[in-house]
């Protein structure tokens, strides 16, 4: 069992799990027009689904299924974004998700918060891989991924609906000798 009060830390972040007080924070990225374009979520209209998807976090997480993180910059506390690792059907697998604040967006910031989640995957949950996808035209996303070592798996013609149109998506990925590899 993974404990609640786990942190992970990088250079200039520190990662914890989630808190109803970053509610406001998370409800004003949704109002950035085509912040939400790339995720399977809509913009909400109120805080209210943002709260459910905060319990739901909390569950998948006492249940060992997910593991969402909020990052903080460790020098002013300043809200960055989020992460999440989740478990897939297949043994070993593991599937990362992410966004950052469109107000921090540009620092690099979540390059290191997805080296800090791979090591988590890697050494604490024992993941044999570890894959995440992005939608085509997300060329940021798909950066952040290959600094981390991820690599081409496949392309997705139909990954997500979005306003009644597919968005088409890349399947990236690196398991855990590859990993090994690149962090030695």
């Amino acid at each position: 069992m993974i404990s609640k009060n786990t942190q992970l830390e990088t250079s200039r972040l520190v990662l914890k799990i989630p808190s109803l007080e970053e509610v406001p924070f998370i409800f004003s990225a949704t109002r950035f027009e085509g912040f939400n374009d790339g995720m399977l979520w809509d913009p909400p209209k109120t805080e209210e689904p943002i709260i459910e998807s905060y319990h739901r976090n909390i569950k998948a997480w006492e249940e060992g299924r997910g593991f969402s993180f909020s990052l903080y910059n460790k020098s002013n506390n300043d809200f960055i974004g989020r992460i999440s690792i989740r478990k897939e059907e297949e043994k070993d697998l593991w599937n990362i998700g992410f966004w950052t604040h469109p107000e921090q967006q540009g620092n690099g910031y979540m390059t290191e918060a997805v080296s800090a989640v791979l090591a988590f995957g890697f050494e604490s949950l024992h993941a044999q891989r570890i894959e995440a996808c992005h939608a085509l035209w997300n060329k940021a996303s798909e950066k952040v991924l290959k600094k981390n070592g991820m690599t081409f798996i496949r392309y997705i013609e139909k990954g997500f609906l979005k306003k009644e149109k597919w968005i088409e998506e890349n399947l990236l990925g690196i398991n855990r000798s590859r990993w090994m590899e690149n962090t030695g």
